[in-house]
């Protein structure tokens, strides 16, 4: 039996730089530093009240912590003393993207970081105001106490990755001081369990594994460590040696225990090109992951940290051991922002969202049922992406009547006679999603609501200009007989003696609007009466709320009235209401739809032969079709304000509070007897009946005869 290898032979992975110009890349604030930007809180839960679909609401903040004095710290250009014309340019919380947590105002606070490393200087400034829980015996050492502020340090100088977060610090000197922090880790809960240390020549085969772990000392220390693993997440930094042809025994052990796996991680150290949204490529300065890749990532291992010499020393180093604690800092991280998740959960969380794109895969494993993710046997599954972590990951869920279904599946799409009622109704609501690996999001319930465009004020001026100019005057500007807001060919049907005519809309693709409109014509040219059916099926333009794609399916009937008077010599009056019935099947997450009523109007006065012969000038009002009347309702996981997801049921209104209101202007005059010309305005208030938006178009219609 060979006893535990003494102190001399355990390894701390860090390798001590001569620094070329550590300085040359920083820049604003004093030595003392300035703080964070103010943030705005959250709230509770998963990054409290904060959008996290989407960063972009944050870039202002992130940016303004980037240039603060204790993120320019980390900002280095350096070399090896043993290569001095080799620069490396180093920024780690940039390259990691935590800087996006802190933005939001995570630091991990409430959780719990364990290091067993050399020695600690624990009255150091950056431990200043947090609770550290020593186990056994412990020295000052510069190792140490520096790979506990990357995890955790917090001053006016410098940030760890989690600054927020609690410490637990042991000695590594032997398997029994390594065994009290397991196990006083597993009793606090810690989220990670650093380990910035390896045990020399150790290639991970038996026989090292019978090496190292023979008295019942080292039993006992295996033993927590398979314990606090089935809870919370060992990390172990990989060797230095960058030219290991195998890993090392630490950072592979759970190719003997497959039960240590899912609580495993394995850290190297590369130094990244990167730009504001991904790593472009990266060189490795430690051993490559290897038998630990399915496991394993990489990060940044160049810092400045605190030192045990004084208080408030600091000093700059490279090396696996700075990289180890940074992912042990974002495991901190996530547990904050996704308080329901494990430690485990979390641990994939980081795999999944490490940046594997600029290397080619070696294999790819499945992290979690049906989501599978990349790896390099050099760089593991590839640069450590906080940011990347705390956004969906996956496909993102939402639970709509108890059911769960993709997010993008539960879009409301309504259409311009429903305008913004939809998302007017959900504004106030914020729903809870899941993503691939149940991480819950906080997500403003209005993202639900797609609203389709309206038909272009321009499409319609030219469809009556050119019914105008084709000679059916009357019936473009009376407007409501026709199909004016739905997007298709329309056909005009009229018998010269007959006092009926027919109109239909002709889809212009597959699930298109189509429809058919009947009037009868009551009174002659100048004044009378007509009385009209129209159907329609909707393409998702006008109603949406409908089951076929883009909210397309709709059946709707309405009655159309149109008043034909005289004003005078040459003036005219035309009034056209429409009012009618749609049967909308749902939409989405609005899987429960009744009647919904709607009308249209508009109001058109007139003067003929005012500058020329035959000519027309005419002025108008209309409001388009517009939902008047009609509810959805909805179930869905909404969270109140104290941070509590409920399944609740939600009443969506579906008229809209702003009317659109188009104010026309029409003149058309025959040029000749071949040549006739129309010109069209329009401004169009509450365009899409959406509240303070506005559109103007015109149009030129010309009919020429041959």
């Amino acid at each position: 039996m060979l006893d535990f290898v003494m102190p001399q032979s355990i390894r701390p992975m860090v390798v001590v730089l001569a620094v070329l110009s550590l300085g040359a890349c920083k820049g604003g604030g004093s030595a003392g530093g300035t703080d964070l930007p103010p943030l705005t809180p959250g709230g509770s839960g998963t990054l409290g009240s904060y959008y996290v679909l989407d960063f972009s609401p944050w870039e202002s903040i992130a940016s303004g912590v980037r240039s603060s004095a204790r993120y320019v710290l980390q900002q280095s250009t350096w070399h090896f003393s043993s290569a001095p014309s080799v620069e490396y340019t180093s920024n780690p919380l940039a390259a990691a993207r935590i800087d996006y947590a802190h933005a939001v105002g995570l630091t991990g606070k409430g959780q719990t970081i364990a290091v067993s490393d050399g020695g600690f200087n624990t009255r150091h400034e950056v431990f200043s105001g947090k609770s550290v829980t020593i186990t056994g015996q412990i020295s000052p050492d510069d190792h140490g106490t520096m790979v506990a502020s990357v995890a955790a340090g917090n001053s006016a100088k410098m940030t760890g990755v989690a600054p927020g977060a609690d410490l637990i610090v042991g000695a590594f000197d032997t398997t029994s001081l390594l065994a009290q922090t397991g196990t006083r880790a597993l009793q606090m809960g810690a989220v990670a369990w650093n380990n910035s240390w390896g045990y020399t020549n150790t290639p991970v085969n038996q026989t090292s594994l019978s090496n190292f772990f023979t008295s019942q000392a080292d039993l006992a220390y295996l033993a927590s460590l398979r314990a606090y693993a089935a809870q919370g997440v060992v990390v172990f930094a990989l060797s230095n040696d960058e030219t290991d042809t195998n890993s090392d025994l630490m950072a592979a052990l759970p190719m003997f225990d497959g039960s240590l796996q899912d609580g495993w991680l394995a850290v190297g150290n590369a130094v990244p090109t990167f730009d504001s949204t991904q790593i472009l490529s990266a060189t490795r300065l430690s051993a490559g992951c290897l038998e630990a890749a399915e496991w394993c990532l990489v990060a940044d291992g160049a810092w400045t940290g605190a030192q045990a010499t004084s208080n408030t020393a600091y000093d700059f180093a490279t090396g696996s051991s700075f990289a180890a604690p940074q992912v042990s800092g974002a495991l901190a991280l996530l547990a904050e922002a996704f308080p329901s998740l494990t430690p485990h959960q979390l641990r994939i969380r980081l795999l999944a969202a490490a940046d594997n794109g600029f290397f080619a895969a070696d294999g790819s494993t499945e992290l979690a049922p049906g989501f599978f993710h990349d790896y390099s046997t050099e760089y593991g599954h590839g640069f450590l992406n906080v940011k990347a972590a705390l956004m969906p990951i996956g496909v993102a869920q939402l639970s709509v009547d108890g059911q769960a279904i993709p997010l993008p599946q539960a879009t409301v799409f309504s259409g311009s006679g429903v305008g913004d009622a939809v998302a007017a109704s959900l504004a106030s609501q914020t729903m809870t999603v899941v993503d691939s690996l149940a991480g819950d999001f906080s997500v403003p319930a209005k993202v639900l609501s797609v609203s389709a465009a309206p038909v272009a004020l321009s499409a319609r001026l030219a469809e009556n200009g050119r019914q105008a100019v084709s000679g059916n005057s009357a019936v473009a500007d009376a407007g409501v007989e026709g199909f004016a807001t739905f997007r298709g060919t329309e056909v005009a049907m009229e018998a010269a003696d007959s006092p009926i005519s027919v109109r239909v809309l002709l889809p212009a693709g597959g699930d298109g609007s189509l429809g058919l409109a009947v009037t009868r014509h009551f009174g002659d040219g100048t004044s009378g009466l007509d009385l009209g059916l129209k159907l329609t099926r909707d393409g998702g333009e006008v109603f949406g709320l409908g089951d076929g794609a883009h909210g397309s399916g709709t059946a709707a009937a309405s009655i159309t009235l149109g008043l034909r008077g005289a004003l005078g010599q040459d003036g005219f009056v035309r009034v056209g209401a429409e009012f009618g019935l749609a049967a909308a099947s749902g939409s989405g997450a609005l899987t429960d739809v009744g009647q919904v009523a709607f009308n249209s109007l508009g109001v058109d006065l007139g003067q003929s032969n005012l500058f020329s012969q035959g000519d027309r000038l005419t002025i108008g009002i209309d409001t388009p079709v517009t939902v008047t009347a009609g509810h959805g309702t909805t179930h869905l996981p909404l969270r109140s304000v104290d941070g509590i997801t409920r399944m609740s049921a939600l009443d969506v209104g579906l008229a809209p509070d702003s009317r659109e209101m188009d104010l026309k202007l029409s003149y058309q005059v025959p040029l000749n007897e071949r040549t006739n010309l129309r010109l069209d305005l329009v401004r169009a208030t509450n365009y899409g009946n959406r509240a303070g938006v506005t559109e103007a178009a015109g149009a030129l219609s010309v009919r020429i005869a041959f």
